[in-house]
């Protein structure tokens, strides 16, 4: 019961968001792209604001803002019109960003493939327990869905850079295998 009303709280939030931004001229892919962008600034973009204030604050970091020019071909122009995210520039944000998705992937298949490997007795025990992680873990595959597609699938210019997916993958799998040997990923 404890989840209605941070339910409604979050459908009253995304619908009025929709709504105003549907009645500001937008659509709705370009609202849900919104969306991807809030969640990828606050994961990536924060934290290393975070970490430069700190090194700014120990003395260690001197950064600063530099305006650079920006370069649109006609190819980024129609992929833009289309609604498709652009990632075709290495960035340690799309390095984080990448890192997380294969990691929430790879947690949501072993949540699957276990699941299906158990029993039913054990498979209700572990829907109660870990129904809302799996309904979150779907909800974010959901959200993270041009960014695998810029990893597995695209082909152009746009795509997730091979430099940025290989660094992210050896992070991930680096990542599991820290967690598999302290049985991180023992569900039960």
């Amino acid at each position: 019961m404890w989840f209605l009303p941070f339910g409604y709280i979050i459908t009253a939030k995304y619908t009025y968001s929709l709504l105003e931004f549907l009645c500001s001229g937008g659509t709705i892919l370009e609202w849900w792209n919104e969306q991807r962008m809030w969640l990828y600034k606050r994961t990536s973009s924060y934290l290393f604001a975070f970490i430069d204030t700190v090194l700014k604050i120990l003395g260690l970091s001197n950064m600063k803002f530099v305006i650079t020019t920006k370069v649109t071909d006609e190819d980024v122009s129609q992929r833009y019109d289309k609604g498709i995210m652009e990632f075709g520039v290495s960035s340690p944000m799309f390095t984080i960003l990448t890192w997380l998705s294969l990691m929430n992937l790879i947690g949501f298949v072993a949540m699957l493939t276990k699941l299906m490997s158990v029993e039913d007795g054990e498979k209700r025990r572990m829907l109660e327990k870990l129904g809302l992680q799996i309904l979150l873990c779907g909800a974010l595959i959901l959200i993270n869905f041009p960014l695998y597609e810029a990893i597995f699938l695209r082909k152009d210019k746009g795509k997730m850079p091979s430099s940025v997916t290989m660094k992210a993958t050896f992070i991930a799998f680096c990542t599991c295998t820290l967690f598999m040997s302290f049985g991180g990923f023992a569900m039960g």
